[in-house]
C-alpha cells in the first residue's frame, strides 16, 4: 500500500513536471527577449561562484544553517510546532510536531527551496518600478539575488545526495521527483519575477510570477482534461 501511494504520487508529480516543461519553454523563449534585465542578476552570480572558493569553511556554515532554517520556516508556513532548532559547522538538526501531511514539504524543503533568494526577491518587488527595473536602478538588489541564487545552487548540489537522511525518508524516486519539480518550479517563479507586464510594462514582480505560472498551468490541465 505504502509503495502504491508513493508510485501515484509520483506519476502526479511526472505530470507536473511536463506542464511546467511544456510552460517553461515559452518563459525562455520570452527570457532571452528580454535577457538585458537579467545582467545584474547574472554578475551576482559569478561573483558567488568565485567567491565561495575562498570562504569556503564559512559558506558550509551557513549552508548548514540555511538548510535547518528552511526545515524551520516550512515548518512554521505548514502549522507545525518547532521543539528544537540546533546548528553547528556540520550538521544540524530541526524537531518539529505537526499534521503528518506537511512532513514531505518540511523534510524535502531544502533541497529545492532557495529561501534567500525568495526573501530578496520580496524586497525587491517591494520597491521594483518599471524605471527602475528597465534601467537598472536595482542593481545592486538584482546583485545580491544573483549571489543568493548561485548560493543555493552549490548547497543543492553539496547536499542533494542519496545517503541524506531526509532524502531516505521516502523512496529515493519519490524524493528525487519532488526536488526537481519544486526546482522547476522556483526557477520558473524566478525568471517571472524580471518579466515585464505587456501593458504596463511593469515586472511581474514575486506574487505576479507566482499568479502567472499557477493560471497558465491550470490553463494547461483544463486543456488536457476537457
Amino acid at each position: 500500500m505504502r509503495n502504491t501511494k508513493y508510485i501515484l504520487l509520483s506519476l502526479i508529480m511526472l505530470a507536473f513536471i511536463t506542464f511546467l516543461l511544456y510552460e517553461g519553454w515559452f518563459i525562455l523563449q520570452r527570457f532571452f527577449e528580454v535577457i538585458t534585465l537579467y545582467k545584474w542578476v547574472g554578475v551576482g552570480i559569478v561573483i558567488f561562484a568565485i567567491l565561495h572558493y575562498f570562504v569556503r569553511r564559512n559558506r558550509e556554515m551557513m549552508g548548514v544553517f540555511s538548510h535547518e532554517l528552511t526545515h524551520a520556516v516550512v515548518a512554521v508556513a505548514c502549522f507545525r510546532e518547532i521543539l528544537s532548532l540546533q546548528v553547528n559547522q556540520r550538521d544540524g538538526v530541526v524537531w518539529t510536531r505537526g499534521r503528518t501531511w506537511s512532513e514531505v514539504f518540511v523534510t524535502l524543503a531544502p533541497y529545492c527551496l532557495p529561501l534567500f533568494t525568495y526573501i530578496m526577491l520580496f524586497l525587491w518587488s517591494l520597491v521594483a518600478t518599471p524605471q527602475l527595473a528597465i534601467s537598472g536602478g536595482l542593481w545592486a538588489f538584482d546583485i545580491i539575488v544573483g549571489m543568493t541564487i548561485m548560493f543555493h545552487i552549490v548547497c543543492f548540489k553539496e547536499q542533494t545526495r542519496p545517503d541524506q537522511t531526509d532524502i531516505q525518508e521516502y523512496p529515493l524516486y519519490f524524493s528525487y521527483l519532488y526536488i526537481w519539480l519544486f526546482r522547476l518550479l522556483n526557477l520558473l517563479v524566478i525568471i517571472l519575477c524580471y518579466m515585464p507586464l505587456a501593458r504596463t510594462h511593469e515586472p511581474m514582480k514575486l506574487w505576479g510570477a507566482f499568479w502567472y505560472l499557477l493560471q497558465n498551468l491550470w490553463a494547461d490541465i483544463l486543456k488536457v482534461i476537457l
